[in-house]
């Protein structure tokens, strides 16, 4: 993890299939979930599970909010939420005093809410991202974390924390109410991913919510996880 002059660490990475194979090895139980999560019963990705030799390295994903939120917690970190404990209000995404995943991406306002982890002008080739998204080009795959190194911070005390932008969506803990059981409720994901198809280089901001679009129990082939702690 990296040490924020925030007084928090985040992952310097996304989690890995490997790290998250790891956790699972242990056995953890889904019996004491958060209430929201009482629909959830496995945290073993739904798809493209278990890893390869070759995928270890690479972003874990296919899991929903209930496994990401689980995962940081049995590993003694927690879901990415409000700088000084507990959930980030779902409408404070892009407030730096309040969001640790935002406050990280933008050097704690340095960059704004346009701009992306490295600066205010979107660079191609930076960040595992494209506006010139193609079945088989730039920006239509995972890669392994932290292999771009120009896609961090060059701001002192937020450098070393790779792929806030691009490569895969990360759950946060900031979430709505809109479900009875919490399983579709919205929940943020940040930093955009890899085959979004985008034609705008707004999706892969430090500012872009994905409101209305990811509900808590989503699994998709682009959507992963980072922690923070405390």
């Amino acid at each position: 993890m990296v040490a924020l002059p925030l007084g928090y660490y985040i992952d310097s990475t996304e989690v890995t299939q490997g790290q998250y194979q790891t956790w699972l090895d242990t056995s953890p139980s889904t019996s004491n979930q958060t209430a929201v999560c009482a629909w959830n019963t496995t945290y073993t990705p739904s798809s493209g599970w278990p890893p390869t030799s070759s995928t270890l390295n690479y972003p874990v994903v296919y899991v929903d909010w209930c496994d990401a939120y689980a995962y940081c917690a049995g590993v003694g970190k927690r879901l990415c939420g409000k700088i000084g404990g507990g959930s980030n209000g779902y409408s404070d995404y892009a407030d730096a005093t309040l969001s640790q995943w935002y406050a990280a991406c933008t050097s704690n306002g340095t960059y704004s809410s346009t701009g992306f982890p490295y600066g205010n002008t979107y660079q191609p080739g930076y960040c595992n991202a494209t506006t010139n998204y193609t079945l088989s080009g730039p920006g239509s795959a995972a890669v392994a974390v932290g292999t771009l190194p120009n896609c961090q911070s060059t701001i002192s005390g937020y450098t070393g924390v790779y792929d806030l932008s691009g490569n895969v969506g990360e759950w946060e803990d900031s979430c709505d109410s809109g479900s009875a059981t919490g399983q579709w409720d919205y929940c943020r994901v940040r930093g955009g991913a890899f085959g979004f198809g985008a034609t705008s280089s707004s999706v892969f901001a430090c500012g872009y919510g994905t409101n209305g679009i990811s509900q808590r129990a989503n699994a998709q082939a682009n959507l992963g996880v980072r922690c923070c702690a405390p």
